[in-house]
């Protein structure tokens, strides 16, 4: 017990740093700020509060430093500020706590120095007013009154040049600043000899900003390179994806299909000790697996945007799937979209998400190993399915949607097919009626949770849903296109003993769900 201790002990140092130190070990590259660390976020407040509590005496929190012989991207300016080139020399140590207060102490005792960013630069130009025992951004300080610029106090040269200025009492007062300020040590905890994955884990639970840092963020700065750097692949995949309608597809799921084909897991954490290598050509299989989803979705599927993805995570499978399958054969493709109709219609991933993706990953594994295999989840309808309530952002409503798709359709009005890629294009509540509409059902005492039910809903276009309103489907129903009329409600999935529409409400449910049922099993069943 007391050598697993001391082996703690001996990877986490503590003690106290005077300030002058502190800034002398950024200069000279000793301590570094990580690529992965947010930009300088302070306000000015915050800037005045830091500089005043030191003159205080009081605790402005410890530094955390990560010792290490791992070469990371770093920046390398401070503050706006350009660092001197030193030699590089490991280990060095990464700022992983106390980002901000470092920058902004580095800011300030260097306010006179060439800078990229002006605007910043003035914002750290902080003065000390000792007639009034006071410190001001420069801009704001009364202008008939001395003061000293703290970048001159360190500084025992330039500070002697200032005193001139002063009053003995004064320069008493800025010999007192001066002491207080080279006087200040600031705690500051050193780990060492951690692995990334703990580094990770560390930042994340200690961080004081209460920005968790992501995984994407340590990855970038462990892999980071001229010629590679994750956070812009990231990006770019992220943008071609909003240009075809997938701006959903969010980093953290991106990750995850980064993930399971690096390591046949879903958690992005562990991608903090693969090799970087093996992260520049999986960068390269992320790419190839998301364009060829993307088509299968539009091509095979009919869906066109992100929005309709019954679960989003389904998009880890697939993506895994065409990742390692250059050149899927026919069998393999009936396969993905019997599984896709089996996990939405049975609500596969509404609970116990991670296992069943895990499952599925290992089922896309064996298809490809074996193509005469079929991936296939349990082949079953959620009970209720078709009668839970319509919202279009509801899993069953976009499985329904996605479904209803299939079968291309109609106008109820001129019988012309509808044009999916611009109804599916974007979520437009108003390519989908209810084919009792609810006015109509309100008036026979129906309320909206029995009317607003997904079998009880079509594809219709806007100008279809405007004529139809909320007419008696006795009333409009004959009115349909004479010529097309089969073709429009065997594409709407409303059967023979429907089309007068003279049916009740409760036998058009029925009837339709039934029908609804029929052609869910088609889909799961690879017959549709």
């Amino acid at each position: 017990m007391m050598e697993q201790q001391a082996a703690i002990k001996k990877k986490i140092d503590s003690g106290n740093t005077r300030l002058a130190s502190l800034l002398d070990d950024v200069t000279r590259g000793q301590i570094k700020i990580p690529a992965f660390q947010r930009d300088f976020v302070w306000t000015d407040e915050q800037i005045l509060g830091l500089i005043d509590s030191i003159y205080s005496g009081y605790p402005v929190g410890s530094l955390l430093l990560w010792s290490t012989k791992i070469p990371l991207k770093y920046e390398r300016n401070v503050g706006g500020y350009e660092l001197p080139e030193v030699k590089e020399d490991y280990p060095v140590d990464y700022v992983l706590d106390g980002q901000q207060r470092l920058t902004t102490l580095y800011g300030v005792f260097n306010a006179d120095k060439p800078t990229r960013n002006k605007e910043l630069s003035s914002r750290f130009d902080i003065h000390y007013v000792p007639a009034q025992d006071k410190f001001y951004n420069k801009e704001s300080k009364p202008g008939d009154v001395n003061s000293v610029g703290l970048y001159n106090i360190l500084d025992t040269t330039k500070l002697i040049a200032e005193l001139a200025k002063f009053n003995a009492h004064e320069i008493g007062m800025i010999t007192r600043l001066v002491d207080k300020f080279k006087d200040y040590e600031f705690p500051v905890v050193t780990i060492k000899e951690r692995t990334n994955q703990e580094v990770c884990r560390i930042f994340q639970r200690i961080n004081s900003s209460g920005t968790r840092l992501s995984t994407i963020e340590l990855l970038t700065a462990w892999t980071w390179s001229e010629k590679f750097n994750l956070r812009n692949e990231i990006d770019t995949i992220k943008d071609s994806l909003s240009a075809k309608g997938y701006d959903q597809v969010d980093e953290t799921l991106l990750m995850r299909c980064l993930t399971s084909i690096i390591n046949n897991q879903i958690d992005s954490d562990s991608l903090i000790d693969v090799n970087p290598d093996d992260l520049v050509t999986a960068m390269a299989s992320l790419k190839k697996g998301i364009e060829h989803t993307i088509d299968f979705l539009e091509r095979d599927l009919k869906i066109q945007n992100s929005s309709f993805l019954p679960f989003p995570i389904m998009l880890v499978p697939l993506v895994y799937f065409f990742s390692k399958c250059d050149r899927p054969t026919g069998h393999q493709y009936s396969s993905i979209k019997r599984w896709f109709w089996c996990c939405g219609l049975s609500q596969r991933y509404k609970a116990g998400t991670n296992t069943y993706v895990m499952e599925d990953i290992q089922g896309m594994d064996n298809i490809i190993s074996n193509p005469n295999l079929y991936i296939q989840p349990p082949v079953k309808i959620e009970a209720g399915f078709f009668r839970k309530a319509w919202r279009s952002n509801s899993s069953a409503a976009k499985t329904t949607i996605c479904l209803l798709a299939q079968m291309n359709p109609r106008s109820f009005i001129t019988g012309k097919v509808v044009d999916l890629g611009a109804a599916l294009a974007a979520y437009n509540s108003r390519q989908f009626h209810h084919i009792y509409p609810k006015s109509f059902l309100a008036k026979k005492g129906i309320g909206f949770h029995e009317s607003n039910i997904i079998a009880n809903i079509a594809f219709l276009t806007a100008q279809d849903n405007n004529k139809i309103s909320d007419n008696d489907p006795a009333i409009y129903f004959p009115t349909i296109h004479e010529a097309e009329r089969d073709a429009i409600f065997k594409a709407a999935i409303i059967g023979e003993p429907l089309k007068n529409g003279d049916k009740s409400y409760e036998e058009f449910i029925d009837t339709r769900e039934r029908d609804l049922i029929a052609i869910a099993n088609m889909a799961m069943t690879g017959v549709l």
